[in-house]
Formats: structure tokens, sequence, C-alpha cells
């Protein structure tokens, strides 16, 4: 498995394999409807949402989205993103997988990875993620790897309908790291934009 930053070259092929949707059972996944509509439109807002986080990131508030790829197939999007990094060191995690694709063990695995090359080369203290009710599969690789209750919130969605989110959290120290093989490149320079190449508290592997 690979995960690199969206660039436009993705957008096609994520397009692709969302044009039908990527919920299951047509439950309810996502705060914002963005899943729904024609090829077309899911194209179109996949698109928009990825060159706006792209330009609103700074160093006080940031997105990251990875395109997740299996033997060089694209499967889905991992997101990672924070406020005032350097003094929360807390990220949160979002994701989606092309509904071929869920129920492999894939969801589990892409968030593992950025669970690892967080708190291993950036420091990260805390892992925030959540889930819309009746949403399983996510709830459930969020027990695989470890996370905790943490209260829940309303949201009204896109439709007028409430929601209920439930919010989950992960900290490093209690994170077991069972995976020796991520490789991350380019740490360097993240650590440089957020400010962290010269903090003692990021623990950098070689």
């Amino acid at each position: 498995m690979e995960l690199s930053p969206v660039r436009d070259a993705d957008l096609p092929e994520l397009a692709e394999i969302a044009r039908n949707g990527v919920r299951r059972d047509g439950v309810q996944a996502f705060p914002a409807d963005w899943d729904t509509g024609s090829p077309e439109q899911i194209a179109r807002s996949l698109a928009q949402y990825h060159w706006a986080t792209r330009a609103g990131l700074t160093v006080e508030r940031w997105t990251i989205e990875f395109t997740v790829r299996v033997a060089d197939r694209v499967v889905g999007v991992q997101g990672v993103s924070s406020d005032r990094y350097p003094l929360t060191r807390t990220v949160s995690t979002g994701s989606w997988l092309a509904p071929e694709e869920q129920g492999r063990g894939f969801g589990t695995r892409m968030r593992s990875m950025v669970i690892d090359a967080f708190a291993r080369h950036f420091g990260t203290h805390r892992f925030d993620t959540g889930y819309i009710a009746g949403n399983d599969a996510s709830r459930r690789v969020s027990e695989k790897l470890g996370y905790s209750p943490n209260g829940h919130r309303r949201l009204i969605s896109q439709d007028g309908a409430p929601r209920t989110e439930h919010q989950l959290v992960l900290f490093a120290a209690d994170y077991e790291h069972t995976d020796d093989e991520v490789i991350v490149t380019g740490a360097e320079a993240v650590r440089r934009f957020l400010g962290l190449e010269q903090d003692p508290t990021v623990a950098q592997r070689p």
C-alpha cells in the first residue's frame, strides 16, 4: 500500500472509483453528502474539495489528503487535518474507499500507516476521528486500532436531517506499533513547514 498527497493527476481515477457513490448499503458516511448525484456531479465535488483544501493550507490549519494505492491501483483517500498543530500535537483523520475495495482490511491499514507516520516522524500525541451513527465499518476500524469513545455531537446533513457523529480518540502513547515496514519520504520538508525541525520531541527514524 502507498499513500501520496492527492494531485490533480489523481482526480480522474478518484472520480472513476467514486462515480456511483462510496457508501455501503446507503448508510450515511460523511457530514457532507459529496458522493451522491450523477458521476459528473461527484467528480466536480471531489475536484472542488481537493482544490479548496490545497488553497486553504496554512501552518495554523491544514488538511492533507492522500491518494491510497494498492499494487498501483487507486482504492480510496485517507485524510489528516489539524489546527495549531505545534501547540496541540493533535490530528483528525477521515477516509473513504471505493465500494469494491471495502471489507478487505484496507481501511485499517491506511489509517494505521498515517498513525505510525505522524507519531514517529512528526511527534503527534493524539489522534481524533469520528463516525456517523450506523457506519459500523468505520467504527470497527477505530476499534481495531485501539481508539476509545470520546462523546458525540449532532450534525445536520445536507438533506436537513439530524445525524449523530460519535467521537473517538487514540493517544500515541497507547498505540501499539505493529508495522515496522512503513517508509516515509519527504518528512524533512513537512517538519520544516510545521516548524518542527529543531523539536526534540519529534521521534525521527533513521
